[in-house]
């Protein structure tokens, strides 16, 4: 068995034994940043102030920021009338909550949003609260039986929780307006960014008569939420159903039902507009006038982005909606096109911005275009995403009608979507081309239409950042992996940067070297830095090299993804909108000393570097020394040079019991490329749980490859 094997068996039997002790001391650390569980209400309401209970995995306590994705809406730490000033600095607290006080100016835009939380431990992971437009209802408790119904009156933002097993939740409505109703439910979406989530909430409602008859159910609309338009003909009172499908519960499976009157927007037509200007578009969706005409106006942009909107029909706000936003021409489709003849099949030139609808079962949409031999080109559909029902399927046809191309579902940023891409296609001969989209089940309607974005392929590269917080102590350190996709050939070095920094904490952007994955960026907080916490914005840059010689510069900004507890341990991820780092009080790692911080390797040779860990007085857990990101030996930060490696057999990277010294051999292959000063933060790994980690890093490392004189 491997050095490595034997340190992972080590892990999992440490681990194992732990638990079975004391399975909520799951922590190898003193401090923990705060993983947010739920919040209660899971909603507040447009141009109101709100009060709200958050709970958390370790300690909320001394939170006093928050931060909202989006604009509009703006939160602070409210400290429990329980909370004692002295628990502040406890790190022994594994339950906390806090109150949230939630202000949402008149014209924020409803949905969901990310936030985050403050504290003297760190900035939190992310929580999700929806913004809503009708007053709010929260639960009380024992309304689990039909004598003990809750009373509402709609309309109304129906807040609760699924919190045990078999739990029902009744609500006694009471209906005065006869006419279109809909219930709209957030709540397994509340939970895809929760770190450790691993079986989430089946939600299902159902309205019935007082009665009891059913009058309607509805069950997975939204993923797992429910969605139910309903016609009430007579006022009166009704009973609203809410429950897990599988009768299954949880503390933390919270609910927003937005119960209303108001037509319910689904998708705008058409789903592209140029930006930098006014456009009319038309709302489909649920008790929707005929032709319902909204307008919206959109910022100047030099890139095709989706945008948000809240369009207003006959002077009523709805619920946000989203358009795409282009500079590029857009070409719509041609009046009547089923299925098309030659000359109804509009022509395009590239780049542009196809808009169409399949407005009928088995209707093709086609559009033609020329090509040169070896042209390429991108085509992206957005539809599902922007909340369309068309299932998307793109095809490439030849001159002759001859299919050579199609694609279907694609992911995007993580996530499957029913919206197909075929990127880097490439014309076989000069000619006239077709590209055609139908419904994948032969589906059609007002509600099923398509934005088709056509461009030249042209070499470019992504960037994700491995994790979404980083938390530093002050006078600490630690360190943003940031990973490389490159696309379309290119092949080149990333230079990465980073804006937006907190005060008194400063950066070293490192780089991805060419044919390598990932790269690293070092930050650190100055003694005297203030706490707080600020998002920031991570780019990367670079240049490609033309056939002709000459270099066309290149640029992209990191997303941002939080890591997810997977069943059985693993690790996993879901992208959400900010990284944010925080500055806080001083945590289980002090300092990490290097014997030199910076060394220089010959193809073929090894060198050591000593460590020395300064921990804080009390803390005494096992910690893991790294050049890298990895979890159960699968790397997801891996920074090194090319053929050069941690040499195992000659590390010791495990401290155990307190100790305080160890060390890292590096070694590099007889083929190893020559590099120059290459960034490979040296770390301390500290377990929050078997897959969180605190990330200490020491002042910034280099590695130099150079050649044998």
């Amino acid at each position: 068995m491997t050095t490595s094997a034997h340190l992972l068996v080590k892990n999992l039997i440490g681990f194992a034994a732990l638990l079975c002790v004391c399975p909520m001391a799951i922590a190898q650390t003193n401090n923990s940043y705060p993983m947010l569980m739920s919040i209660k209400p899971a909603a507040t309401v447009v141009g109101q102030t709100t009060e709200h209970e958050l709970s958390a995995r370790y300690n909320l306590a001394g939170g006093n920021g928050v931060i909202i994705s989006g604009t509009g809406v703006r939160g602070e730490v409210v400290p429990l009338e329980t909370e004692k000033s002295e628990d502040k600095d406890r790190n022994d607290i594994t339950s906390s909550k806090c109150k949230l006080r939630i202000t949402c100016d008149a014209d924020a835009l409803p949905g969901i949003r990310d936030f985050r939380v403050w504290t003297p431990h760190g900035v939190s992971t992310v929580g999700q609260i929806v913004v809503g437009r009708e007053v709010l209802v929260n639960e009380v408790p024992d309304n689990d039986t039909l004598d003990k119904a809750q009373n509402a009156t709609l309309p109304a933002m129906i807040c609760g929780t699924i919190e045990k097993g078999e739990d029902i939740d009744l609500y006694k409505l009471r209906i005065e307006q006869p006419g279109a109703w809909t219930f709209h439910m957030t709540s397994q979406r509340l939970q895809n960014r929760l770190h450790d989530m691993q079986i989430r909430v089946d939600p299902m409602i159902t309205l019935k008569s007082a009665i009891g008859s059913t009058i309607a159910s509805s069950d997975n609309t939204f993923a797992g939420d429910p969605l139910m338009h309903v016609k009430i003909d007579t006022p009166g009172e009704y009973i609203l159903e809410v429950r897990d499908a599988r009768y299954q519960g949880n503390v933390d499976w919270t609910y927003a039902i937005e119960c209303s009157a108001r037509p319910f927007a689904m998708v705008a037509r058409p789903l592209a507009i140029r930006s930098d200007g006014t456009a009319p578009v038309e709302i489909v969706g649920l008790g929707m006038p005929a032709d319902a005409m909204a307008t919206v106006t959109l910022p100047a942009s030099d890139r095709t982005r989706v945008e948000r909107f809240a369009p207003v029909i006959a002077g009523v706000p709805l619920n946000t909606s989203q358009v795409v936003s282009t500079p590029d021409p857009i070409v719509c489709e041609a009046s009547g096109d089923k299925p098309a003849t030659e000359t109804q099949t509009p022509s395009f030139t590239i780049p542009s911005m196809l808009c169409g609808c399949v407005d009928e079962p088995e209707q093709v949409d086609r559009y033609r275009f020329e090509a040169k031999a070896q042209q390429r080109f991108t085509f992206e559909v957005f539809a599902r995403r922007l909340g369309s029902n068309l299932d998307a399927k793109l095809r490439i046809l030849n001159g002759d009608g001859n299919p050579l191309s199609e694609a279907d579902d694609s992911t995007f940023e993580r996530v499957l979507s029913s919206d197909a891409s075929l990127e880097n296609w490439t014309s076989p001969a000069d000619g006239i081309y077709t590209v055609e989209v139908r419904d994948l089940h032969g589906r059609g309607g007002k509600d099923f239409p398509y934005a088709l974005h056509v461009t030249q392929a042209k070499p470019y590269f992504l960037l994700e950042a491995d994790t979404d917080k980083t938390p530093l102590a002050v006078g600490g350190a630690s360190v943003i992996y940031v990973r490389a996709q490159r696309r379309n050939g290119f092949t080149g070095e990333i230079q990465l940067a980073v804006e937006g920094l907190p005060p008194g904490v400063r950066a070293e952007a490192g780089r991805i070297l060419p044919s390598r994955p990932d790269g690293a960026i070092w930050l650190t907080a100055a003694a005297d830095a203030p706490h707080g916490m600020a998002n920031i914005h991570i780019f990367g840059s670079s240049e490609h090299a033309e056939a002709d010689g000459s270099k066309t510069p290149l640029q992209s900004r990191a997303s941002c993804l939080q890591e997810i507890y997977m069943p059985g341990g693993g690790r996993g991820h879901y992208p959400v909108d900010q990284h944010t780092v925080s500055v806080a009080k001083p945590m289980d790692i002090r300092n990490i000393k290097l014997s030199a911080n910076h060394i220089e390797l010959k193809p073929g040779s090894s060198q050591r570097i000593d460590i020395e860990v300064e921990r804080a007085p009390d803390y005494k857990g096992n910690v893991t020394l790294d050049a890298m990101l990895q979890h159960l030996e699968q790397p997801y930060g891996n920074p090194l040079p090319a053929g050069v490696s941690v040499d195992i057999g000659a590390s010791k990277t495990l401290l155990t019991a307190g100790e305080s010294a160890g060390y890292i051999t590096f070694k590099a292959n007889p083929d190893a490329p020559l590099v120059d000063r290459h960034l490979v933060p040296i770390t301390v790994h500290v377990s929050i749980n078997f897959v969180m980690k605190h990330t200490f890093s020491s002042e910034p490392f280099f590695i130099t490859v150079k050649s044998a004189p």
